[in-house]
């Protein structure tokens, strides 16, 4: 099924330089103290990312990807594929990759090299439980998501970042910090660590769509 919420009026490919054209990157000093001061741990959220040809060039394309359902005790969602179907989702992955990963690398000092992108469908009743995305074997460094327009914007599914603390390999504190709303056009990136606890709230109403992924060495 595709989540055809939004009839594209463009067709040619989203360049890659559009997913930096937004005032704030020229600027990655000030980025950068605005990541190392964000709490409860390092994160950044832009807003009005892409200009509205941009985003319509980008809808054209998540509008033809399949998506899946996905359940679990922990989440229940429905996705596109790990990699996408379609020629013009990878390259639209890669093109996000190839702009953001110079900027992110210097912004967080983080070693990047390369991200993954699906496309993600939560509608009510679906939710994404308290976890942390860090798996030594997998080595993300840094998660991201960015937020599509809906047709029908949903009540819940917030992003809430939280403050823990450890002890003897245990969380032993947990406190929110921080719920950000899935505006339409807002990107949204945090480091991946232990400590970077996080969930989505359930959706119980519209529907909440968005891209997101990671960044790897």
């Amino acid at each position: 099924m595709a989540p055809r919420y939004r009839r594209a009026v463009m067709s040619a490919p989203l360049p890659p330089e559009a997913w930096v054209q937004h005032p704030a990157w020229g600027d990655l000093g000030a980025l950068a103290r605005r990541w190392r001061q964000a709490t409860p741990f390092p994160h950044m959220v832009l807003d009005d990312l892409l200009g509205s040809d941009d985003l319509d060039a980008l809808l054209a394309v998540v509008d033809d990807e399949a998506v899946e359902r996905y359940q679990a005790d922990l989440y229940e969602f429905e996705a596109t594929t790990p990699e996408p179907a379609t020629a013009a989702l990878r390259a639209l992955r890669d093109g996000f990759a190839a702009a953001l990963v110079p900027r992110l690398a210097r912004i967080a000092d983080v070693a990047i090299t390369r991200a993954d992108l699906r496309a993600y469908a939560y509608r009510p009743g679906h939710y994404l439980l308290p976890h942390t995305d860090h798996q030594a074997a997998l080595d993300r460094r840094l998660a991201y998501a960015y937020y599509l327009p809906s047709p029908d914007p949903p009540t819940g599914g917030e992003l809430e970042l939280f403050a823990c603390r450890h002890a003897d390999d245990a969380l032993v504190d947990i406190v929110s910090a921080r719920r950000i709303a899935p505006r339409a056009n807002r990107l949204v990136v945090f480091a991946v660590s232990d400590a970077s606890l996080h969930r989505v709230h359930e959706v119980t109403d519209g529907l909440r769509l968005s891209l997101a992924g990671w960044f790897y060495p």
